[in-house]
């Protein structure tokens, strides 16, 4: 998802520093350990960590293949391995299911019964299912690496760390909060019913006794949250009004429901179902949703209300036993980094002080385009007249030079049902891949409601040659299905951003004569705020901060200290829930200035990005071998 209001509001603090840049001093800008979030390549003279600094001059050789002594009878019982936990994992409830694969029986997968899934979670049920993944994990242990394939060796640690962090989360499980303002239940069970796919009649069928289910499934998780609050870890008042605000604004129609109209209209695209099947199953679901989702929601407001009070803390999760660590395992799941979070502080400051310098260069270097881009910076890039498609297209065909060749895409784009525009008012667009095994049905929302916002970035992180332009690719080398169970948002948004930022310089600007300086200066004023966010995050929640200390990070890193307290109720019930876009963003742009620095001349962009793509969605310190096996095998021709 593309979620950017509160970015644009700290952007919209940064046009107040571009448009009078010369009156910050450096000072202003950062020496006093400015606190920023993301890490650029803007100019050749890039900030670089002590860390990075030492990768230089690292002795990348290529890998020693005679150290692995590949047994095919360990790799097929390794693929059985796979093969198992695959299934367990994509049969835990009817909408993963769905979601995950088209026809079960071609792959061998029986259709799980109808279920949103297990939802107990008493203690005894939580040491279970962390029994059960470190079962997994013993078992993998057990296969004899070095005689596995290289395929498989990457299978084998992604899914080795994956589990390692995994496991953190249950050493503080009662900070895991079902119901937040962002990843919360209530905030998006309406999209994966929504976009819940109906391929047959028991689709449509099963759709309907889950909708049926969501009350017992709430009130399971209702249950947790009064646990949460005898324990002391319910969450703040503030963050309470925000999840009841939302489920008012679900519950605020009823006959003409958007959960009721969106259905009727999916059905209705159905040619698989007569007039009167049809009709049946509008009526059946009106009923569903009238009498079982409205009062569901209804229940969780009443609950939440009448446990409002008994949080113990309204500042960030730190201020919670063991939620400093429940921080880092935040940190590694959203974003796949190895780095700590105060790395991940250092990283950010870096990149916002060499934000500001490029950000000075480039007003020196061209004051007229540098003022044009301040005057112009909300409606740079125009795409008046295009439909969301065109677009999509033309973004393909523009960039295809720095990415591996590859075929047509296909995929549908439509707006959001004008009904979700407000449910959804923080996301301008969203991806949703296709099933592993249905790889032609790609499809973008947009939010009508954003079509201003600037659809040539939106779309290109959305779509080419951003998530969907990713996932295609990769999913076109037959990966193993284990290799899709899981998001790795920090390597998907970081390559989104990436890519992104990549697509800007393909558009053809108003006055082509600024084009360089406007290019450069969006992705500048971009970055800083999700930069100044990202840390922002990790003040508040890992280190501690106030609203106060908030605006004094604004106001010293020279942006707008007034939204501190927007910023704030904005992060303050989802820890590191911008941390993908931040964290994420920065790894990857560092990889890839890692890899320039070490191949000089001999780097190639369609190269490099060829091997992020091919690699696959994954945790960094992975990703970054990989890289520096190219860079060897690069060295040696």
């Amino acid at each position: 998802m593309y979620k950017k209001n509160l970015i644009s509001k700290i952007r919209k603090g940064t046009a107040l520093v571009l448009s009078a840049v010369l009156m910050f001093s450096m000072a202003a800008c950062g020496k006093e350990n400015v606190k920023g979030s993301i890490n650029d390549k803007t100019t050749e003279a890039a900030v670089t960590t002590e860390t990075d600094s030492n990768e230089d001059t690292e002795d990348i050789t290529t890998e020693d293949m005679s150290q692995y002594q590949e047994d095919p009878e360990e790799q097929a019982k390794f693929d059985e391995f796979l093969d198992r936990y695959y299934k367990a994992e994509v049969t835990t409830d009817t909408i993963s299911y769905n979601y995950s694969i088209k026809d079960g029986e071609a792959m061998g997968i029986e259709e799980p019964e109808v279920s949103l899934g297990d939802t107990d979670m008493s203690d005894e049920a939580v040491a279970a299912e962390r029994k059960k993944y470190a079962d997994f994990k013993a078992e993998l242990e057990g296969f004899s690496y070095k005689a596995l394939t290289a395929d498989q060796r990457l299978t084998y640690d992604m899914l080795d760390e994956y589990l390692t962090v995994t496991d953190m989360a249950y050493d503080n499980i009662y900070l895991m909060e079902p119901f937040s303002p962002m990843r919360g239940l209530q905030a998006n069970l309406a999209t994966n019913f929504t976009d819940y796919r109906f391929d047959d009649k028991g689709d449509v069928e099963r759709y309907i006794q889950l909708i049926n289910m969501v009350p017992d499934y709430f009130n399971s998780y209702l249950d947790f949250e009064k646990v949460k609050s005898e324990k002391g870890y319910f969450m703040s008042d503030d963050v309470c009004d925000q999840v009841i605000e939302q489920c008012d604004t679900f519950l605020e129609k009823t006959d003409d429901h958007f959960m009721i109209t969106v259905f009727d209209s999916n059905i209705d695209a159905l040619d698989f179902l007569t007039d009167e099947e049809k009709a049946d199953f509008k009526a059946q679901n009106k009923e569903a949703v009238l009498n079982s989702l409205l009062p569901a929601y209804q229940n969780v407001k009443d609950v939440l209300t009448s446990l409002k009070g008994t949080g113990q803390n309204d500042l960030g999760i730190c201020y919670y036993d063991g939620g400093k660590d429940y921080y880092e395992y935040l940190l590694k799941y959203y974003t796949g980094t190895e780095k700590t979070p105060e790395e991940v502080i250092n990283m950010l400051d870096d990149n916002l002080n060499q934000l500001f310098i490029d950000m000075y260069a480039l007003y020196g270097e061209n004051q007229e385009a540098y003022e044009y881009f301040v005057e112009n910076s909300d409606t740079l890039f125009s795409t008046e007249g295009m439909t969301s498609k065109e677009i999509i297209d033309e973004l393909m065909s523009k960039n295809a030079k720095n990415y591996p060749d590859f075929k047509n895409i296909e995929y549908d784009v439509d707006n959001l049902d004008p009904a979700m525009e407000s449910i959804l008012e923080n996301t301008l667009a969203y991806y949703m891949a296709p099933a592993y095994d249905d790889q032609d049905h790609n499809i973008i929302r947009v939010n009508g409601a954003h079509a201003d916002s600037g659809l040539w970035t939106t779309l290109a992180h959305e779509g080419c040659p951003g998530h969907m332009f990713q996932n295609a690719y990769y999913m076109s080398l037959n990966p193993n299905p284990v290799r899709t169970l899981y998001n790795f948002l920090g390597y998907k948004e970081g390559w989104a951003m990436y890519a992104c930022y990549d697509s800007i310089g393909s558009y053809e600007f108003d006055n082509p004569e600024y084009a360089d300086v406007l290019t450069k200066l969006y992705k500048i004023n971009d970055e800083i705020g999700y930069l100044a966010t990202g840390r922002i995050d990790i003040g508040v929640h890992y280190e501690g901060w106030s609203v106060d200390d908030v605006a004094d990070y604004l106001n010293k890193s020279g942006l707008n200290g007034e939204i501190a307290q927007d910023i704030f109720d904005s992060i303050i019930g989802d820890p590191a829930v911008y941390q993908s876009y931040s964290t994420g963003y920065y790894e990857m742009a560092e990889l890839e200035e890692y890899a320039e620095r070490q191949l000089g001349d001999d780097f190639d962009l369609k190269e490099f990005n060829t091997v992020i793509l091919k690699t696959g969605p994954i945790q960094y310190d992975i990703l970054k071998r990989e890289v520096k096996k190219y860079i060897a095998e690069k060295k040696a021709d």
